[in-house]
C-alpha cells in the first residue's frame, strides 16, 4: 500500500530541505519526493508543514513496575500525538533496567503494546544507585541503544570514572545530569530572588556548574561520550561552551519546558505542584540563555523530561510533592513558541537527537517514513482533562500553544490523528 502526502512544505532540516513537495511513502519509507504521484491513499497537506518525526531522549514511561503512573500504550500515545515515533525510555522502572533480561523484555513487549518505537537506556549502575556497575556490556548486546543513571546522580566519582572507562568501547553515549547531591539536599525549587520570597529551599545554579565542571573532566579523561541531560543555567552553558572549544567530547540538551517557562511560574500559579521539576524551573535570564543555545547549536538537543506522576504524587504542599509533569504532548508547541523559529525546533527535537542515536531522520527517498505533519497557522490548547498520557498533570493546563500535530506516521502508518 502506497500512502501520499500531497500539498504539503517540506521542511528537513537533516536534508537541508524547504520546498513544496509531495511525499510518497511505501512499505515503511519514503521512495520519492517531487510532484505527479498517485497512491492508494492520499492525505491533503496545503498549507502545512511536512517534517521528520521527533526524538525523545528522556522520558520516563514506568513501564514495567509503576503502571498506574505511565504504560508503555499510553506513553507512547502521548508520544504519537506529541509528533515523536522514537522514544528513548529511562532505566527507571521496577525492577530498575540494569540487567539484559529485562532490557530484551522491555523491547520485546514494546514491539507488542507500543504505537511508536520505544528504545531502551541500560542503568549505568545497579539500582541506579551509583555505587556497583550493572552490567552494560550485556544489556547493550540485548539492544539497549544508551547508558544512563535516569535523573539519579553518581555522587561517588571513582564509580563514575570506571563506569566510563567501561563504557567507552561500546560506543553508546552515556546520560547524565548534572549536579550536585550535597548543594541539591532538599531544594524543591530554583535558588533566587524568587525562592527567597515564597520561603522555599531551593537548588543552586552553582550544584549544575559544578556538577557540569565534573562531567567535562570526566569526559576529558575517559574519552567516552557523555551527554549531559537537564542543562538549565547560563553557568552551565558557560562551562559546556569552554568544553566545546577545548574539544572534548560532550553533549547536552535541555527539558523543553525550561525554555518556555521561569521560576516565577511557581509564585504566578499559586504553588501550582505541576510546576514542581526536576531539574528546577530556573530564573528568566537562564531560560533566555538556554533557546539562545538551542538555536545557536551549544546544546545539541531539547528533551520532554517526560515524568508522569498521578494526583496521589503531586496532592501535596509544593515541598512535599513529587517533582515531575507529562510533556510529550506539548514539547514540539512548547519549543517552537519558545524560539519562535519551526526550523530551529526540528534540529531540537529531531535532526539533534537523531545524531545521537545514530538514526536516518531526513524526508528524502530511502530514508524510513518517520513522520510528522504540523499546521503552522493553527493553536491548540492544552487539556489536562483530554490529555493521551495515563498521570495527566501539566504545568501548562489552560495554555494556548501554536504549531498543533495533525498526524504523526510511524513506519509509514498513521498512528496520531488530529
Amino acid at each position: 500500500m502506497t500512502l501520499l502526502l500531497e500539498g504539503g512544505r517540506v521542511l528537513c532540516p537533516a536534508s537541508n530541505t524547504d520546498r513544496h513537495a509531495d511525499v510518497l511513502i511505501e512499505d515503511g519509507r519514503i521512495v520519492a519526493v517531487g510532484a505527479g504521484f498517485t497512491a492508494d491513499e492520499t492525505i491533503d497537506c496545503t498549507g502545512r508543514i511536512v517534517s521528520p518525526a521527533l526524538v525523545d531522549l528522556d522520558a520516563e514511561l514506568s513501564d514495567p513496575g509503576v503502571t498506574w503512573r505511565e504504560t508503555l500504550a499510553t506513553g507512547s500515545a502521548a508520544a504519537a500525538r506529541g509528533g515523536f515515533t522514537t522514544v528513548l525510555a529511562s532505566p527507571a522502572t521496577k525492577p530498575i533496567a540494569d540487567d539484559a533480561t529485562l532490557i530484551r523484555e522491555l523491547l520485546s513487549r514494546s514491539r507488542r503494546e507500543a504505537c511508536v518505537e520505544v528504545l531502551a537506556s541500560a542503568a549505568l549502575t545497579r539500582g541506579l544507585g551509583g555505587e556497583e556497575l550493572a552490567e552494560l556490556g550485556l544489556m547493550v548486546e540485548a539492544g539497549a541503544v544508551a547508558i544512563s543513571n535516569g535523573v539519579q546522580l553518581v555522587t561517588n566519582t571513582l564509580v563514575l570514572r570506571n563506569a566510563l572507562l567501561y563504557a567507552r568501547p561500546f560506543g553508546c553515549p552515556v546520560l547524565l545530569r548534572a549536579g550536585d547531591a550535597d548543594l541539591e539536599s532538599l531544594g524543591v525549587m530554583h535558588e533566587g530572588p524568587v525562592s527567597n520570597l515564597t520561603g522555599l529551599r531551593g537548588l543552586p545554579a552553582a550544584a549544575e556548574e559544578m556538577g557540569i565542571a565534573r562531567l567535562v573532566a570526566l569526559a576529558r579523561f575517559s574519552g567516552a561520550h557523555i551527554h549531559v541531560t537537564g542543562v538549565t543555567t547560563t553557568v552551565a552553558l558557560e562551562q559546556l561552551r569552554r568544553a566545546h572549544a577545548d574539544g572534548v567530547c560532550i553533549t547536552a540538551s535541555t527539558p523543553a519546558l525550561n525554555t518556555y517557562l521561569c521560576d516565577e511560574e511557581i509564585l504566578a500559579s499559586g504553588y501550582n505542584t505541576s510546576t514542581r521539576l526536576l531539574p528546577p524551573l530556573r530564573s528568566d535570564s537562564d531560560r533566555l540563555a538556554v533557546c539562545d543555545a538551542l538555536r545557536s547549536g551549544l546544546l545539541s538537543a531539547a528533551t520532554s523530561a517526560h515524568r508522569p506522576r498521578t494526583r496521589v504524587d503531586k496532592e501535596y504542599e509544593f515541598a512535599r510533592a513529587e517533582p515531575g509533569a507529562s510533556t510529550l504532548e506539548t514539547t514540539w508547541s512548547t519549543l517552537v513558541s519558545s524560539l519562535s523559529d519551526t526550523r530551529a525546533a526540528l534540529v531540537a527535537l529531531s535532526a539533534g537527537p537523531a545524531r545521537l542515536l545514530g538514526l536516518d531522520r531526513r524526508v528524502a527517498p530511502g530514508a524510513p517514513a518517520e513522520l510528522m505533519v504540523v499546521d503552522p497557522n493553527a493553536t491548540w490548547t492544552v487539556d489536562t482533562a483530554n490529555m493521551s498520557s495515563q498521570s495527566a498533570n501539566s504545568p501548562l493546563h489552560g495554555r494556548e500553544l501554536p504549531c498543533p500535530v495533525m498526524k504523526t506516521i510511524h513506519c509509514g502508518r498513521v498512528v496520531w490523528s488530529a
